[in-house]
């Protein structure tokens, strides 16, 4: 009984000491975001997923906060310079810009490092079905107004 009782003792101790030594992801303070995927879902609408982390997992809006803090730039593929270019929006004399707002997660991670994928419903992806080849140029804000890396995805095709 007492060999049995060392082994426990021993193995309890070794898993403790395993358990110290493993290192805890630190994310900074900005949120950091990644490109994932992007699905077509219609002609005009899409899902675009993307990586996330956060330091201080203060990502994301409270069901009734209506504030943006994810803005995405559309670009596509000029075949007269053959280069992208951000579409202009003639009713806003500006390039289009589609602010979205992500939602926080049914869990709190307020004050704690968080990290996941963001799944974002695209209702109109592209402003003309003649658009082919397209990107976008996004960034995310935290809550404590932290801006994330400026995101560029690859370049997408669609049908």
């Amino acid at each position: 009984m007492n060999f049995k009782l060392k082994h426990i003792v021993l193995l309890l101790a070794m898993g403790s000491l395993y358990m110290a030594c493993v290192k805890k992801k630190k994310y900074s303070l900005s949120p950091e975001i990644e490109y994932k995927s992007f699905i077509p879902t219609g002609d005009y609408s899409a899902i675009l997923t993307i990586g996330f982390s956060d330091g201080d997992g203060d990502i994301g809006k409270e069901k009734e906060d209506k504030t943006y803090n994810l803005f995405t730039t559309y670009y596509y593929f000029d075949t007269i310079t053959n280069k992208f270019r951000a579409f202009y929006d003639a009713i806003n004399k500006d390039t289009l810009r589609t602010p979205y707002t992500v939602r926080k997660p049914s869990d709190d991670y307020s004050g704690k490092p968080i990290s996941g994928e963001l799944s974002i419903d695209m209702d109109t992806y592209r402003p003309t079905i003649s658009h082919k080849r397209i990107k976008y140029v996004m960034y995310l804000v935290d809550n404590a107004g932290n801006q994330s890396n400026v995101l560029t995805t690859p370049e997408i095709n669609v049908p």
